[in-house]
């Protein structure tokens, strides 16, 4: 007997920060006995594993990964009356469409010739197949050579990339115009990228030249600074991060009497609105992920 198989593997284990950064970042936590008796290595690889936690959570609380990464789905959808499909993808915002099939037999499906002409909104993709078939009349049933005609359901499978940037340097040299990271995800020309090296953090435009998918990047002007293999760097808003730090250091906190925290104060009378959540790691970083949580 034949076994149906899915064409779609989500897996999300790309933390949104590294040890590096969640140790630079000014939480007055204990990352030094997170493994009783363990050395520095061992340390670093449990903070990771809380950092991956973290990052797991935050996950399921904006229904999304925002990491730049590429996706397969499968997804039924409805040609509208104009001749149009309107897909929306389970990760946002959009960057880039690979390749897309469509039809009304799944078994069937007709490969769209050119990705480039679907058009890009931030949660959904439109692909024009009234523009881009020679079959259609705007009389009678459409037909794009698969039957369709309009409000008809269509089996849709798409390979796309979304998400923000945020990767790893894998080589970057002081006074020369490019780098390189370790992957590519998501990167476009033009596109203002941030390296997160502590004091030696930069900003760095991508140039005009850049070849989408390559890890190769050149930059609109010398690099200021060296830095190292593994060092973040991307376009992951700034909020995002800092609700990652917040979330791995209420994990940490879970620890109880082992975890070394530092008191956190308000105004000097104490009764500032809203004053009850600061030391609350957990409820600020809710709220800070609140504008990116995806509504299905």
């Amino acid at each position: 007997m034949a076994t149906g198989v899915t064409t779609q593997h989500p897996f999300f284990e790309n933390p949104y920060i590294t040890v590096a950064e969640y140790k630079n970042a000014p939480t007055a936590i204990d990352y030094d006995n997170l493994v009783v008796g363990g050395n520095a290595a061992a340390q670093d690889a449990e903070l990771a594993n809380v950092i991956l936690r973290a990052s797991s959570f935050m996950d399921e609380t904006l229904n999304q990964n925002l990491n730049a990464s590429t996706q397969r789905e499968n997804q039924r959808v409805r040609l509208s009356n104009s001749g149009y499909l309107a897909i929306h993808p389970n990760n946002n915002p959009i960057i880039s469409l690979q390749s897309m099939s469509y039809g009304t037999d799944p078994n069937s499906l007709t490969t769209l010739s050119d990705p480039s002409k679907a058009w890009f909104e931030d949660q959904q993709i439109i692909v024009p197949l009234s523009q881009l078939a020679t079959t259609y009349s705007s009389q009678g049933a459409l037909s794009f050579g698969v039957g369709a005609a309009p409000r008809q359901q269509m089996f849709v499978t798409f390979n796309y990339t979304s998400g923000y940037v945020n990767s790893l340097i894998a080589t970057a040299t002081a006074g020369q115009s490019t780098l390189t990271v370790q992957t590519a995800d998501g990167i476009v020309a033009g596109m203002q990228l941030r390296i997160y090296d502590g004091a030696n953090s930069e900003r760095v435009t991508v140039a005009s030249n850049y070849t989408y998918g390559s890890t190769t990047v050149p930059t609109t002007a010398p690099l200021a600074y060296t830095h190292a293999n593994t060092v973040a760097i991307g376009n992951l808003p700034q909020a995002i991060k800092e609700a990652c730090v917040l979330i791995t250091t209420a994990f940490l906190k879970v620890r109880g009497d082992n975890s070394l925290t530092m008191n956190v104060t308000t105004q000097p009378n104490g009764n500032v609105a809203g004053a009850s959540k600061f030391g609350n790691e957990m409820a600020i970083a809710l709220e800070m992920l609140s504008l990116y949580r995806r509504i299905r």
